[in-house]
């Protein structure tokens, strides 16, 4: 999608400066009511841009919230699967191998899209329970109650109908549409909106079709080829048909941001201005369409247009069906310097589009929901921030519009509005969450209120969330209200754990549900609810609560307990995946997972000739952070072994059954490694926690090893075996935060656990106080024959220290990884090197008589004798191994960011840095890791290009005291290469 350059290398570059970040905590403004004449906070055009950046559902990914972007240690940064550029390369010394390998090409011969951004559901068939899935990315699915899936639209597929191709001659690739979704609580005027998405029947079937807007070519601004229009970015609204998923309707809009089905038609709501490329001339409008069916088509049978007749920033305020053909409707106009701020609200005949009657406030009209017992509107209206922080909840008759102020706040945020009876006397309350503010403009709490709708100024009872200890940013916030059954329902943010990797991007959310007096009823929070999007619904086992997590799992509660009663994982990023026999053809299929609470089989066979079939999927405790296979069980056939977030799981590698599940007692379970360690001929399990474990496949302990109580809490690094020995490292938990951080190099007696050595290593002569700071923990230990050390008998341990950039003599410090290579039997130190800046070592793997090591655009070759070579490759390699090419040809074949790539061993040597490679792929650009496996049994391998483990690396990196977040705007697909 990308082109290969250098803009990653600079991106990664320009973190690595040392300074520090600190905010301060102040007491929340209290909201107050403004009846008794107070007046609200006004804020500057500046400070309204950052609340308005900020005051928003991370609906993208985009959010890093609580990292210090200045710290070495923390990396942030983007990749979009481009490449360092060819300057390097031509800057380095070139020449000519006679012994080179052949070259290869790699083909494409299949690509299964996964789901990307914030999830929400939507009912299909009441009878039935099965639902739709949308997501932000432009992701869509119908399945089954039990999760099933029943049909999938992907981005790809979406674009593939729309006509819609890439601007740039050289992007292969698009970036994926952005549904409008979402909410901001500070303007009315950006390109999000909480009615951008629905369902109703518009092909007259009985089913409900999805219908959305969806932006392209805009965010990042590449632009796009869009069919018969000259502009390059825009909006297209789809119409999806709800039994097959096929496109039945779309269109192009310069700005589309309201679409919503009433009364049997297709509402738009347009906003020119949110468009730079859109004609100054076009004003907002609102049409409404019906249609007619056929031959898998809708047809506009009629078409009405009610025209704001404002070129100036107007923006759609709400959408409210009131039912027997009416609708209300609000649109704003934004305050500038010639021009007052102003909310219209307006009830339409949805047959015509004639006014039955429209009324205006200086107010922004940001909510609305009908009250039918008091035949009135309440809307939730909002000042412009450069008046006044203030909201109204106000009503509208139905009759002739009339307005009355119900309740009037000042110094907050409104953020959701519900109605509906909670009290049991048949009318109707009003539900109101608010979001105070700080005086530096953080949110310092939300505050949910219920309103009595008879006396809208008494309020009846509030819920108060403050920020968590620690949360120097914004409390969370009640996005969404739903009163159903008595009771109120909320989804909000939830800070727990803010500025770490476990809450990164705002991946917790919770999920609350009152009772009609104020008391919780039950709450989840964590990452197993959505901070936005809850679906409430009933069938006939009762009423439940459904909702996308932040892993991208789709859950269901039930409404009456908040009782677990489902969990669906969606494929979503793909990280890690092994070839195995699954369907007994002695051919490899794959086994893969990543994001989602889940592992999903494909037949290999199938991803060669295009059409992926599914052969099972399992559900795990929690996201995939490893796979290996091997036979655990001793019933001659290899097991599938997962490290999934808080436990290892054993799968049947027929079938996909759960055989055993060990718990991590709460430790964070980011890998495994397999071998038989007892002699009993059976590979057994190593789990590497705040201790070494050892189980055998049925999940009876083997042994354990911890450091000792001196060393206070610990991790220990993935463990590597050899000569009857388990070696592994650790590392003081924040060790790089730590003055004296506690690390050891540990050989084990792999039958018993028992300890050969334990040495503390010690830092380069260069290193900063003559210091290590800490470990690695991922792939830091590896032992191999193929070591050119200690007689066949060596072991490599990886360490971190800061040390002098050194060049041109500059003193300036960055973190480095520090290589040591053990003798394995005695555990003395033979060759100690830096290799590579802190978070650049991929992995080690075996050369021919040789140590590998694939990092950051590298692959260092140890050589005896302290000969160390290292080739530098563009684009940027993060992991690497061998592969089996056409011909019987041994090739290296490395991850990249935007690929995978294959290299001539004979180039290792690094006499000639930045050869050419001797195969690529096609620029995938969510493409990272990699997995090789032989589909079609020919001998020859085939690659599969996979995503990036983003919480996974990340988590460790920062249990270590780092963090590690790269975002990727790009939809993630798991690719099948074919070498020829």
């Amino acid at each position: 999608m990308r082109a290969h350059n250098s803009r990653r290398a600079l991106r990664l570059a320009s973190g690595l400066v040392a300074a520090g970040l600190a905010l301060t905590a102040a007491p929340h403004a209290l909201a107050a009511d403004s009846g008794d004449g107070s007046h609200g906070m006004r804020l500057t055009s500046a400070q309204a841009k950052k609340l308005t950046d900020r005051l928003q559902v991370d609906l993208y990914g985009q959010n890093t919230t609580g990292t210090d972007k200045s710290d070495p240690a923390e990396v942030v940064g983007t990749s979009d699967g481009s490449q360092p550029d060819a300057s390097a390369k031509a800057a380095a010394p070139q020449a000519a191998t006679t012994d080179a390998a052949a070259h290869v090409t790699m083909t494409p011969t299949s690509s299964v899209e996964g789901v990307k951004g914030s999830g929400a559901t939507m009912p299909a068939d009441s009878k039935t329970g099965d639902y739709f899935t949308l997501h932000s990315f432009g992701h869509v699915a119908r399945s089954a109650a039990d999760g099933t899936e029943q049909w999938t639209r992907s981005a790809t597929s979406l674009y593939a109908d729309w006509g819609v191709k890439p601007l740039r001659a050289w992007d292969t690739e698009l970036y994926p549409p952005l549904v409008q979704m979402g909410y901001n609580a500070v303007s009315p005027f950006t390109p999000t909106s909480d009615q951008g998405y629905g369902i109703g029947d518009l092909s007259g079937d009985g089913v409900p079709d999805v219908v959305f807007s969806a932006s392209v070519g805009e965010n990042p601004p590449t632009g796009v080829r869009i069919p018969g229009t000259t502009m390059t970015s825009g909006t297209i609204v789809t119409v999806l048909d709800g039994k097959t998923g096929k496109t039945v309707w779309s269109k192009f809009y310069s700005y589309a941001t309201t679409v919503q089905v009433v009364d049997g038609a297709l509402l738009v709501g347009t906003v020119p201005r949110l468009n730079d490329g859109a004609s100054l001339s076009e004003t907002a409008q609102l049409t409404g369409t019906r249609f007619s069916y056929a031959d898998g088509k809708l047809s506009e049978s009629s078409t009405w247009t009610y025209d704001t007749e404002e070129i100036q920033p107007a923006t759609w305020g709400a959408i409210q069906d009131l039912g027997d053909g009416k609708v209300a409707v609000s649109w704003d106009l934004r305050k500038t310097e010639g021009t007052a701020a102003r909310g219209r609200t307006l009830v339409l005949d949805t047959n015509d589009g004639s006014v039955v009657w429209q009324a205006d406030s200086a107010l922004y009209s940001r909510q609305m929901r009908l009250d039918a017992g008091r035949n009135q509107i309440v809307a939730v209206e909002q000042a412009d921030t450069s008046d006044e922080l203030r909201y109204e909840v106000a009503a509208y008759d139905l009759a002739d519009g009339r307005r009355t102020t119900l309740d009037s706040r000042v110094n907050v945020l409104p953020t959701a509005l519900a109605v509906g009876d909670l009290t049991g006397n048949s009318k109707a309350e009003y539900a109101v969450s608010e979001s105070s503010l700080t005086p530096e403009q953080f949110v310092g709490a939300s505050t949910v209120r219920v309103l009595d709708g008879s006396d809208p100024e008494t309020a009846l009872w509030q819920h108060t969330t403050k920020r968590a200890a620690g949360n120097t940013s914004d409390a969370p916030v009640t996005w969404r209200l739903d009163v159903v059954n008595k009771k109120l329902v909320a989804a909000a943010q939830d800070d727990t754990e803010i500025g770490t990797a476990a809450n990164s991007g705002g991946r917790y959310a919770s999920l609350t549900v009152f009772t009609g007096k104020g008391k919780v009823s039950w709450q989840t929070k964590g990452a197993t609810a959505s901070p936005t999007f809850q679906d409430i619904f009933k069938d006939k086992s009762g009423r439940h609560i459904r909702v996308v997590d932040g892993d991208q799992n789709v859950r269901t509660y039930a409404f009456k307990d908040g009782k677990e009663q489902h969990l669906t994982p969606l494929q979503a990023s793909m990280a890690y995946a092994k070839g195995i026999d699954v369907d007994g053809d002695k051919k490899d299929d794959l086994v893969g997972g990543g994001t989602a609470h889940g592992v999903w089989a494909y037949s290999g066979t199938s991803l060669l000739n295009g059409k992926p079939k599914k052969l099972w999927q399992a559900t795990l405790p929690g996201s995939v952070h490893r796979i290996e296979t091997a036979d655990v069980t001793g019933d001659k056939r290899p097991e599938i072994v997962v490290a999934a977030d808080s436990a290892v799981v054993v799968l049947d590698s027929r079938t996909g059954k759960v055989l055993k599940t060990i718990d991590g007692g709460g430790q964070f379970v980011r890998s495994v490694t397999l071998a038989d360690v007892n002699g009993d001929k059976k590979a057994d399990i190593l789990v590497p926690t705040d201790a070494l474990r050892a189980y055998t496949g049925d999940g009876q302990a083997l042994w354990s090893y911890a450091a000792p109580e001196s060393a206070g809490d610990v991790l220990f690094s993935d463990a590597s075996t050899g000569d009857g020995k388990v070696y592994v490292q650790y590392t003081s938990v924040k060790s790089i935060d730590m003055d004296a951080p506690v690390m050891r190099a540990v050989q084990l007696d792999a039958k018993t656990g028992a300890e050969g050595w334990s040495i503390e290593p010690k830092a380069p002569a260069s290193a900063v106080d003559g210091k290590l700071r800490g470990g690695l923990l991922d792939r830091a230990v590896f032992a191999s024959p193929e070591i050119p050390y200690a007689d066949g008998h060596a072991v490599v341990y990886t360490w971190i220290a800061w040390a002098p950039l050194g060049a041109n003599g500059a003193d300036t410090l960055i973190p480095y990884n520090v290589t040591e290579i053990r003798d394995g039997r005695t555990g003395e130190m033979l060759h100690r090197t830096y290799t590579g800046g802190l978070w650049t070592h991929g992995n080690y793997f075996e050369g021919d008589g040789s140590l590998m090591q694939a990092g950051a655009a590298s692959v260092r070759s140890f050589l005896p004798g302290g000969d160390d070579r290292t080739l530098f490759l563009v684009p940027d390699s993060r992991s690497g191994g061998w592969l089996t090419a056409p011909g019987g040809q041994k090739v290296v074949v490395t991850g990249v960011q935007g690929g995978v790539y294959l290299w001539d061993p004979s180039l290792l040597d690094g006499e000639h840095p930045y050869p050419d490679a001797l195969g690529k792929s096609p620029s995938i650009s969510a493409g990272r890791n990699f997995a090789t496996a032989d589909f079609d049994g020919d001998g020859v391998d085939e690659v599969v290009s996979l995503n990036f483990d983003d919480r996974g690396v990340d988590t460790a990196a920062d249990l270590i005291g780092g963090r590690y977040l790269i975002s990727n705007d790009s939809t993630p697909n798991m690719v099948t290469l074919k070498l020829s």
